[in-house]
């Protein structure tokens, strides 16, 4: 999906918010704006933070070189449509703003825009349950319906420090490979869309998919646990592929999510 196809996966948005927009921003970047800022609430309300760390961010409508992220000192549930900042993949910041992101948020994201440009949003987490997958030597498992969702379209990265380093980008891109879910060991996980809503709800299939798994090992190892065969699991993935591949806002959920963002707080969308 090339980033002139963003902006109308998004347009619900701006019809609604459009009076807020600063004159300087486009409509497609303001819409991008909205639906990034209602993701990071929706994070915070549904228990998905660590402080002030974590990024989620979204490439620029018709800017395929820049893209949006919050700014280090902001929790989720602070993020607006304005603060986010505009950074270049280079790392230069565009935003007038005296906040600014991480090295890590650096290398990470800029890192997956500038090897992947068929992806749109990056949503890097750090969760109880996706740390714990990220530290168990089995991986991710095609236990349930969630994991079987997104299973077939899992990478890993092994853990070899803290991502402040620009040349750790070339190795993160070579572990995501044409995935679109990593699971980052020792580290989180890192979920990747072509608009902003597939990667908010697939991160909603990982995350339940990691929640899941660490729960059914409480039974007493993989030995104790249902997996299916891998002629299910085939099948699963085929029927993923041809029924559950396309997530936008025309799908069931991404609607109901910014009700809910919207119910929670409108002011995100300033």
């Amino acid at each position: 999906m090339s980033a002139d196809t963003l902006a109308p996966v998004l347009s619900p948005v701006v019809s609604r918010d459009h009076d807020h927009r600063p004159a300087h921003i486009s409509t497609a970047e303001w819409q991008a704006r909205v639906a990034l800022a209602a993701s990071y609430r929706l994070m915070a309300a549904a228990g998905v933070n660590d402080l002030t760390y974590n990024h989620l961010s979204a490439r620029v409508p018709g800017e395929p070189d820049r893209y949006l992220i919050k700014g280090e000192r902001q929790l989720f549930e602070q993020v607006t449509a304005s603060s986010l900042l505009k950074y270049d993949l280079d790392g230069n910041k565009l935003s007038d703003s005296s906040d600014g992101v991480s090295r890590g948020g650096q290398v990470i994201h800029a890192g997956v825009f500038a090897a992947r440009p068929d992806i749109h949003a990056v949503f890097h987490t750090h969760t109880t349950a996706n740390l714990a997958v990220s530290m168990q030597k089995i991986g991710l498992l095609p236990l349930n319906q969630h994991a079987l969702r997104v299973y077939s379209r899992v990478g890993y990265h092994p853990f070899s420090g803290f991502e402040f380093d620009l040349a750790s980008r070339k190795a993160l891109a070579d572990s995501l490979a044409d995935k679109y879910f990593l699971v980052m060991r020792n580290h989180g996980a890192l979920i990747c869309g072509r608009t902003i809503p597939e990667a908010y709800v697939e991160h909603h299939n990982f995350e339940f998919a990691c929640r899941a798994q660490v729960a059914a090992l409480t039974a007493g190892g993989i030995e104790q646990l249902i997996v299916p065969t891998d002629e299910v699991i085939a099948h699963a993935t085929a029927q993923v592929e041809r029924f559950l591949s396309v997530i936008d806002e025309n799908g069931r959920d991404w609607g109901a999510l910014l009700a809910q963002a919207y119910a929670l707080d409108a002011d995100f969308a300033r």
